[in-house]
């Protein structure tokens, strides 16, 4: 038993290293607060990926002081996040299932996706529309600049390798 509870425990201080480092990536005036819209690339980083409803109405105003700021404090973060990646909750999905998603949409069996069509996809579908910022960072490394294409395999193999 006493050796289950030092796994645990081993568990909570490694990873509370990482949350940490995480949270000094965005932390840059060492105040120990970062503004709420980056807790999401914070989250992201340590690999939970909620809903966008699900960062609004659950985890922001969980991570929030009695009164509301646009800031969230490292412990509130390291809370959440300690709860989230114990359950497991909001894991990133298997590799196979993404490119399943991504052959859905590649209908002609291709291997490949045209900018546009997901550009489209990402704004107008869904429960909530990607924002400018993110959809400028998937297609920074998902894109081939040269042809438009988002050639999925290559991206989904990048993307799990990154995990």
């Amino acid at each position: 038993m006493a050796t289950k509870k030092t796994e645990e425990q081993e568990w909570e201080l490694h990873t509370e290293k990482k949350i940490q480092a995480a949270f000094r990536l965005y932390d840059k005036d060492n105040k120990g607060t970062v503004s709420e819209d980056e807790v999401q690339y914070i989250m992201r980083y340590l690999n939970v990926y909620p809903t966008e409803m699900a960062m609004v109405n659950l985890i922001k105003q969980e991570m929030q002081d009695d009164e509301p700021t646009t800031y969230v404090t490292y412990d509130r973060l390291k809370t959440v996040m300690l709860r989230l990646l114990k359950t497991k909750q909001w894991e990133p999905d298997a590799e196979d299932i993404l490119i399943q998603a991504f052959k859905t949409l590649d209908t002609d069996n291709l291997g490949y996706i045209e900018w546009d069509k997901i550009k489209e996809l990402l704004t107008t579908k869904g429960e909530a529309p990607f924002r400018n910022a993110e959809i400028d960072a998937f297609q920074r490394v998902a894109v081939d600049m040269e042809t438009g294409r988002v050639y999925y395999e290559d991206y989904v193999a990048a993307a799990v390798e990154g995990d």
